[in-house]
């Protein structure tokens, strides 16, 4: 639980914080293709969007008259919801295929690269990060191999090297 209580909020705060142009860029930098990168940045970029959807669903429905707030009890609220799954996912499914039709029509993955138009250079605390997560990562490696098991035991303070 204490893992998925400590990842989970820094996932969430990257994706928040994170341009998804800027992100497709940099992925592509690293030696993604650009056409993995693009859906990336397209998946990451529509997620308000689908949010929105959602609600403007959900608000429809509660206009119908049908009790979607804390009023109603949770195993009907979950039913209720459940039912706003299709409609949301017919209008993703549009979404899709506007997209994907103006990105065809655009000659999209036809040539090996493209240019990025929010791409960054990376900076002097770029590589410093970038240092510190390698040896944090190549510590961590060494203090597996050394004790012997991928688990942490802060009652274990002496490191035999047998």
């Amino acid at each position: 639980m204490i893992k998925y209580f400590t990842v989970i909020p820094a996932a969430f705060i990257f994706l928040t914080t994170t341009d998804p142009s800027e992100l497709a860029a940099s992925v592509n930098r690293v030696g993604v293709p650009y056409t993995i990168a693009y859906s990336l940045a397209l998946a990451l970029r529509y997620i308000p969007d689908i949010q929105d959807d959602f609600h403007r669903i959900k608000n429809a429905e509660e206009a119908r008259g049908i009790e979607m707030s804390a009023k109603a009890s949770l195993m009907t609220r979950i039913r209720r919801t459940a039912t706003i799954i299709f409609p949301l996912l017919f209008s993703s499914m549009e979404r899709i295929s506007v997209v994907s039709n103006a990105m065809e029509l655009r000659g999209f993955g036809k040539k090996k690269r493209r240019s990025w138009y929010s791409a960054r250079p990376l900076v002097k605390a770029d590589y410093l990060v970038i240092a510190f997560i390698l040896l944090f990562t190549l510590g961590t490696i060494l203090l597996t191999i050394i004790r012997g098991s991928r688990f942490y035991n802060p009652f274990l303070l002496s490191v035999s090297l047998q």
